[in-house]
């Protein structure tokens, strides 16, 4: 089963990647910026696939649970 990257959470980092563990913005940062395989991000950090799968997926939710909270994407969409 391949993942699928969802790219519009790069806007939401940009937006909110300050709120991630240090950990989280590497392996989304390797992830997404430096298109990392999922086994290429666990060989560098020293974790399974399956943690890197749990990072992203934590990741993604505390990106969007931010925008949802601030809304600050939304605001400099209308500007």
């Amino acid at each position: 089963m391949k993942h699928e990257k969802d790219l519009s959470l790069i806007l939401y980092y940009d937006f909110y990647g300050e709120f991630l563990t240090e950990r989280q913005a590497k392996i989304f940062e390797l992830y997404y910026n430096d298109d990392y395989s999922l086994a290429e991000i666990a060989q560098e950090c020293g974790i399974s696939r399956q943690g890197v799968l749990d990072a992203l997926k934590r990741a993604q939710v505390k990106l969007k649970d931010m925008e949802n909270k601030l809304g600050l994407i939304a605001d400099s969409k209308e500007i």
